[in-house]
């Protein structure tokens, strides 16, 4: 035993020379088994050790009497600890979530506040727990890889003994050790499995678990090169909260990894994220524009032309105010100024051969003022709205236009529009009606820069 906790610890890096480990303890047999072996090989790799133990306030007097047990095996060892008492029902009711989920959250919110290592008792059987647990409730493919050996400050020294290696280890060395009630409950999702799921499995093969956890070893090292290779294809892909459907003519596992931590990186937590959702990312991103879906964490993504983008529930219901502004400019040198929206408008009236040396850009255009029936209107769109599209005066309209020249759908009715009655002079940022280019018969001409100030 002793020799296998220290194996994996070196194999593994988890602990190096002056670190401070603290070992969470409460009182089980796997727990207890780690503090004792922690406590053996301290000196000789050379780290500091103390214990943590939480008490859940979920079983009462037994509870109590654990953190009792700990207490006093930690001052028969010498060894520092660290108690703390939690209120894991009422946290679970109040957070809307399992007493199981309740109390392990609050027991890592105990743990984040440790600087030094975490020695966390996970052995192979919950390994191989983990990864039916996750397979059952439709995991992506890092869920397939069971528990973390080190993962951050948090290291799992026993994940490569068996429960049995323990209690043997327990039993050789005379030492007691707590059993916890509520592991015999099969309510709890991880007991089912342990105690209906896990024989069978060894009814099988009685080695079942051991190659289970040779699995997820391998699974782990597959998942770190895919994993690689999906990082540089997020950064290539996805910009804020838009994925590029480019990212369609990568191989189907990689576009599956950058969606998975597409949704974790914006919902900012991988709990609750499962391969469903990962499904109905890549239905989006394979579908029309103008559709969008609801996910865990009030997600919402909606598909445009060129990508796919996340938000928050809420937020892709709010509406800007429109603008419907009638502007006086009526002779040679009349001028308005226009911010709305974070865009910046000038327009103004200039004699023709002013321009002439005029480089048309996408944010200058010049229109001819001459042909201006009704006066100048900013304003977004209207249903009778049209822009002329070619020399022949071809219409087309301006929603027509909007789809056509692929504007996402949720910004349409926000796009600012020159208008001369419904005839749309000019879509800000786009380009202007054919009817109204600057020809030889111009004389005053309407210049409009525009500039982006947010």
């Amino acid at each position: 035993m002793i020799s296998t906790v220290k194996d994996t610890i070196i194999n593994n890096k988890m602990i190096d020379r002056g670190d401070k480990v603290f070992a969470a303890v409460s009182g089980g047999a796997d727990s207890v088994c780690l503090l004792i072996v922690l406590k053996y090989i301290k000196d000789e790799l050379g780290f500091d050790l103390e214990a943590i133990h939480v008490e859940h306030g979920i079983r009462g007097e037994e509870s109590i009497e654990d953190a009792r047990f700990v207490e006093k095996l930690c001052d028969s060892m010498n060894i520092k600890i660290h108690m703390h008492s939690v209120k894991s029902t009422e946290y679970a009711k109040k957070n809307s979530m399992s007493l199981e989920e309740a109390a392990r959250e609050l027991r890592y919110n105990i743990f984040e506040g440790y600087e030094g290592k975490i020695a966390i008792a996970h052995n192979m059987e919950d390994n191989a727990e983990t990864l039916i647990f996750n397979m059952v409730r439709g995991s992506g493919i890092e869920g397939l890889t069971g528990i973390s050996i080190k993962r951050g400050k948090y290291i799992r020294p026993l994940l490569d003994c068996s429960r049995a290696d323990i209690e043997k280890y327990l039993s050789d060395n005379n030492q007691p050790y707590r059993t916890d009630s509520t592991n015999e409950d099969s309510t709890y999702t991880r007991n089912n499995i342990r105690h209906n799921i896990i024989p069978k499995l060894r009814e099988l093969n009685p080695k079942a678990i051991e190659h289970i956890s040779e699995l997820t070893d391998m699974q782990r090292r597959a998942v770190d090169y895919i994993n690689s290779r999906a990082d540089k294809a997020y950064h290539k892909y996805v910009s804020n909260n838009r994925l590029s459907r480019d990212i369609l003519n990568e191989e189907l596992i990689i576009v599956q990894c950058v969606a998975y931590k597409y949704l974790c990186e914006f919902a900012g937590s991988k709990k609750d994220i499962a391969a469903t959702h990962v499904d109905q990312v890549l239905d989006m991103l394979n579908g029309t524009a103008g559709r969008q879906t609801h996910l865990p964490y009030n997600m919402i993504v909606r598909a445009d032309y060129d990508y796919i983008e996340l938000h928050s529930k809420g937020e892709t219901q709010e509406e800007s105010e429109s603008i419907n502004k009638i502007l006086n400019l009526h002779k040679v040198g009349d001028k308005e100024i226009i911010e709305w929206e974070g865009v910046w408008l000038k327009l103004e009236l200039k004699p023709k051969e002013s321009e002439t040396e005029i480089e048309p850009k996408n944010y200058t255009k010049v229109l001819d003022y001459d042909k201006i029936i009704n006066g100048v209107c900013v304003r977004n769109r209207q249903r009778e709205d049209y822009i002329v599209i070619n020399s022949k005066g071809s219409k087309k309209s301006i929603s027509r236009y909007m789809i056509d020249e692929k504007i996402p759908s949720h910004i349409r009715d926000k796009e600012l529009l020159i208008c001369d009655g419904h005839h749309v002079m000019y879509v800000v940022g786009h380009r202007i009606s054919e009817a109204y280019k600057v020809d030889d018969e111009t004389k005053v001409v309407l210049r409009i820069d525009v500039d982006i100030i947010s």
